[in-house]
């Protein structure tokens, strides 16, 4: 486990800035690392502008930076580069307080043209500090972000997608590098080719469901602004393992990448619950084969009727539930937030009875 700083180098708030390092702090929290947060806005003005390190706060945060094993930098774009804010923090740390850290820039902006501002601007200056590692970083649109008053924060796939994976390299070479200290061989990535999919009904408390319910409850927590774990927690294990329910997991080369679950919701009903898929194996249909799968299990044991709940914030599974010819049970032109719980239902085909042909008398 590697103690992570994410820096902001956002003067304002609400800030989208904070809410894309939120997404990348939970990211890596499930991972199993322990992330901080330091808003530099937070730092006293005087001490910050004039580089008063004797003040205690300023002393304090620059330990912060020194202790930690890698660095998320974040920043709005303004006159095409990072803030001053962010700019003055870096300027008043020791010439090698980033040495031999990961580190990981993000910066936002209103407008594409400043994508630039990660590679021409934040990149040479953290590259100077003699980091072991600068990673590819990303630029996030200001358009791609929403933020909610509750801390929830929602991207655009667009952007998530590419952020997942420059996330996953940032941890890698953490882990990497971790590794190498320790004079230990790192394990390489599984392979992530062309693979057969295998599917497989397991217990809940299984460790390969382990990498679904974390990734679950930080996607829930950082839409939502809020723990998600005691709604992961609400129903016992029990409900989804037979003869009322059922857990599916989705693995490629031995990785999990999608699953879902059913438990029973009344004598005629299943109802679905956790459908996931990997962040790396999205877009890629295998949300609709867990749903194939569940609905299968479903018929199985004798359900008729499919019922599941999405929430406001969550307009992607809203979408593979009406491709898949679940029907809404809310107003759909109705303030999604106003709505709250999003309900759908289908109908399971029910197997004929087989025609059983009397014998004609000889």
């Amino acid at each position: 486990m590697a103690r992570i700083l994410s820096i902001s180098g956002s003067p304002q708030t609400p800030s989208r800035t904070d809410g894309v390092l939120a997404y990348v702090g939970r990211r890596l929290t499930g991972r199993g690392h322990e992330v901080e947060v330091l808003s530099l806005r937070d730092l006293p003005p005087g001490p910050l502008l004039s580089a008063d390190l004797s003040d205690p706060t300023i002393a304090a945060a620059v330990a912060r930076v020194v202790d930690a094993d890698a660095v998320v930098i974040g920043s709005p774009v303004y006159k095409a580069a990072y803030s001053g804010l962010l700019k003055t923090f870096l300027d008043l740390l020791p010439q090698f307080a980033l040495s031999g850290k990961v580190l990981l820039p993000v910066v936002t902006g209103g407008s594409p043209a400043h994508v630039l501002a990660v590679d021409y601007a934040l990149r040479p200056v953290l590259a100077s500090m003699n980091p072991a590692h600068v990673g590819a970083g990303w630029f996030v649109a200001a358009s791609q972000v929403r933020l909610y008053p509750d801390g929830g924060v929602l991207l655009d796939p667009l952007a998530a997608r590419p952020l997942d994976d420059v996330v996953d390299a940032f941890t890698t070479t953490i882990e990497l590098l971790g590794d190498a200290h320790r004079g230990a061989t790192a394990p390489g990535r599984p392979r992530t080719g062309p693979a057969e999919i295998v599917v497989s009904d397991v217990h809940l408390t299984d460790p390969a469901a382990a990498p679904l319910l974390a990734d679950l409850v930080v996607e829930y927590g950082t839409r939502y602004g809020r723990d998600a774990t005691a709604e992961f927690d609400r129903f016992p294990a029990a409900d989804f393992a037979a003869p009322d329910g059922s857990f599916v997991l989705l693995r490629r080369n031995g990785e999990t990448v999608a699953g879902g679950a059913i438990r029973r919701y009344d004598g005629q009903t299943a109802e679905v619950k956790r459908v996931w898929t990997a962040p790396r194996f999205r877009r890629q249909g295998l949300a609709r084969r867990v749903l194939v799968e569940l609905e299968r299990r479903a018929a199985d044991l004798g359900y008729r009727r499919l019922y599941l709940t999405t929430g406001p914030r969550q307009p992607e599974a809203a979408g593979l539930y009406l491709a898949a010819g679940y029907t809404p049970l809310y107003d759909r032109t109705a303030d999604p937030e106003t709505v709250g719980k999003h309900p759908f239902a289908k109908a399971l085909e029910v197997p004929a009875a087989p025609v059983v042909l009397a014998e004609r008398a000889s």
